[in-house]
């Protein structure tokens, strides 16, 4: 649970002090010292903040939650030659991979971007680091399970794919009832003709509150897919971002939601073509029931440098109860009169009634038609999480929860 008093593990002098016992490079140090120094001097979010109007985090204290010492991702998957899959602290330590560690960690995530970043750069342990060497493909898709107990942890992944290689990161997240606070830090380095794809299967417990920032980096040619399956947890917050800078890169998000009860949703995407014939594809989606409520705030932005770009946007949520609510508002910034297409779309409405009808009609009962409906409206997104047993997981935990939910 929660300490009654503030941590004292938030200072700068225990951060450092905590890097040095564990005996952590200098140039990891003073990153540590960095970023504390930033939890310090930055306040906490506002719902003045448009990513943050729904979310009021006002309440929250971070030094509340002291940090889980036992906390370690535990990662698993066998890589090609030259490939690593393991502790991002080993990999930070280690003679050949030091470099690259030291290159890209916190490249696109700066600690001082925000409070609940700050606190992850400064306080992160074990981490995961995967990396895929210049032209080689992993067979089997690496999987990274968090599993939480109380307190505060701070999850952080570097994903590191060379030109022409090709990876899948399953990212998978559990907890029990007790309070948790988990603050994510993703960074995914996609080289030229690169393939990497990024699935979160969020099944917290209930009495855990998740902010998350995934941001990716395309080469020319690269292609970032990233999927998010939030099913448990009080309240998950996700920024998922795409930066395609390499001419031709596209990246695509897919992201489903299922509430009950009080559970709240906040999903932010950004899609920014920074490169020519860049292209993006955003589809978030939620089914909610009992007093749930979804948020979507998406920006696809197109740069002057950005000609001939694609890029779609869509948010669809299903209310499966009259105290459910969503809000959605998805947003173009359009910087060039050089695109091929730039559209995107939102609804928010109770499930299809003739079809709702239809169903019973044909014998099944309310719930049964009902639950029916939801995995047709996920199928679609479920479709491209391109791992098999995972989607068959998902898909099942969906119907588990439907089963009970307050429809």
């Amino acid at each position: 649970m929660a300490d009654a008093t503030l941590s004292t593990s938030y200072t700068e002098a225990a951060v450092v002090a905590a890097s040095k016992e564990r005996g952590e490079p200098g140039w990891l140090t003073e990153k540590r010292a960095e970023s504390a120094r930033a939890f310090e001097a930055l306040p906490m979010p506002t719902t003045k903040l448009r990513p943050w109007k729904y979310t009021d985090v006002s309440s929250l204290a971070i030094e509340s939650f002291a940090p889980d010492a036992a906390f370690e991702p535990v990662v698993s998957g066998v890589g090609p030659q030259g490939a690593f899959i393991g502790s991002l602290a080993e990999a930070a330590a280690d003679a050949t991979f030091g470099p690259i560690v030291e290159q890209h960690l916190g490249s696109l995530i700066p600690a001082t971007e925000g409070k609940f970043i700050a606190a992850n750069a400064a306080q992160w342990q074990h981490g995961a680091f995967v990396y895929a060497s210049r032209a080689k493909a992993f067979e089997e898709p690496v999987t990274i399970t968090l599993e939480a107990s109380s307190g505060a942890v701070y999850p952080r992944l570097l994903v590191v794919a060379e030109a022409a290689s090709d990876v899948t990161v399953i990212v998978r997240c559990v907890s029990g009832e007790d309070a948790v606070l988990a603050s994510q830090v993703v960074e995914v380095i996609a080289g030229a003709d690169s393939n990497v794809k990024l699935v979160f299967d969020v099944d917290w417990g209930l009495g855990t509150q998740e902010f998350t920032t995934v941001r990716a980096k395309t080469d020319r040619g690269a292609d970032v897919r990233i999927a998010t399956l939030a099913i448990g947890g009080a309240l998950v917050k996700q920024s998922l971002e795409g930066i395609l800078e390499g001419e031709g890169s596209q990246a695509r998000i897919r992201g489903v939601a299922l509430g009950d009860g009080t559970q709240h949703f906040d999903f932010v995407t950004l899609q920014d073509h920074v490169g020519a014939k860049t292209q993006s594809d955003v589809q978030i989606k939620t089914a909610l029931a009992g007093s749930s409520q979804s948020i979507y705030y998406g920006v696809t932005r197109v740069e002057e440098t950005g000609l001939g770009a694609a890029a779609e946007q869509e948010n669809r949520n299903l209310l499966l109860s009259r105290n459910a609510k969503a809000d959605s508002d998805p947003v173009l910034e359009i910087l060039t009169n050089d695109v091929i297409r730039c559209g995107h779309g939102a609804t928010v409405g109770p499930v299809d009634q003739e079809a709702f009808f239809y169903l019973q009609s044909r014998g099944l009962d309310r719930r049964q038609a009902m639950k029916l409906l939801v995995a047709g409206f996920f199928n679609s997104v479920l479709s491209d999480v391109g791992d098999d047993a995972l989607r068959e997981e998902v898909a099942a935990e969906v119907e588990q929860k439907l089963a009970v939910a307050s429809i």
